[in-house]
């Protein structure tokens, strides 16, 4: 039988990245994403088009595994959105901004991670990750911004509080059922940079090892999390900073 991973957020740097990894790891990979795979882009993995807030696709999503009879061996809620306002100031956020950036990240990874639970307590294993930050572990540096047109957003840091902590809820849950879940946070990302930008100076200089983390690395420990050698890890979040949280 099929070993399958589905990725949400899957055509994204961070989730292609996962989808190379765990290709090679000899698992199949289904990539969800609100967009469909444009005319001649390559991509890892197989993509279907799910709004991961809309009921009706993921009810789609979940007759589509109904049909492919593969099992359902991880779950990595990875979709993360950044919508008009997102950078903007507290006093002056949006409140659909706010909703929306709380719905993709939380209410999102809810409903597929309903979705695949009865399938992984049948299996009787599943391993699911959530994609969390280290703004959801320790509060933002706000002066590595100044000058800068970015910022860390307060909905940011909640929806990725929130997202460490469902991985808590769903492993003391469903860990009778062999299921596991995990968070993994990281810090900066460099493939998000322009290489050599000042942002990317002054973070690196910050950091115990130097530098930002790449994409591949995080998805080594996805790899990892996903394998039998963490078969007794669970309700875990795993920080991958260079050491920034450590101070």
């Amino acid at each position: 039988m099929k070993k399958l991973v589905i990725i949400s957020g899957g055509l994204g740097v961070m989730g292609q990245s996962f989808a190379g990894a765990l290709t090679e790891d000899g698992y199949d990979v289904l990539l969800l994403d609100v967009r469909e795979a444009a005319a001649g882009e390559s991509i890892i993995g197989e993509s279907f088009r799910c709004d991961i807030n809309n009921e009706k696709d993921v009810e789609k999503l979940n007759d589509y595994l109904i049909r492919s009879k593969a099992e359902i061996h991880g779950l990595i809620n990875n979709a993360s959105c950044q919508p008009k306002g997102f950078t903007k100031e507290l006093e002056d956020y949006p409140v659909d901004t706010f909703r929306q950036v709380l719905e993709v990240n939380l209410v999102g990874s809810f409903l597929l991670t309903k979705t695949v639970i009865p399938f992984m307590q049948r299996q009787k294993s599943g391993s699911i990750i959530n994609i969390g930050s280290i703004q959801g572990v320790v509060a933002p540096t706000f002066e590595i911004y100044d000058g800068m047109n970015i910022t860390s957003p307060l909905v940011y840091s909640v929806a990725k509080a929130g997202i460490i902590h469902f991985c808590k809820w769903v492993a003391a849950r469903y860990g009778q059922w062999n299921i596991r879940c995990n968070a993994v946070s990281p810090g900066g990302l460099a493939d998000s940079q322009r290489s050599g930008s000042d942002f990317e100076k002054i973070y690196s200089s910050k950091t115990p090892l130097g530098r930002m983390v790449k994409s591949g690395e995080v998805a080594e420990v996805i790899s990892f999390l996903l394998s039998d050698k963490s078969r007794y890890i669970t309700g875990q979040n795993i920080i991958i900073d260079g050491g920034w949280t450590i101070h």
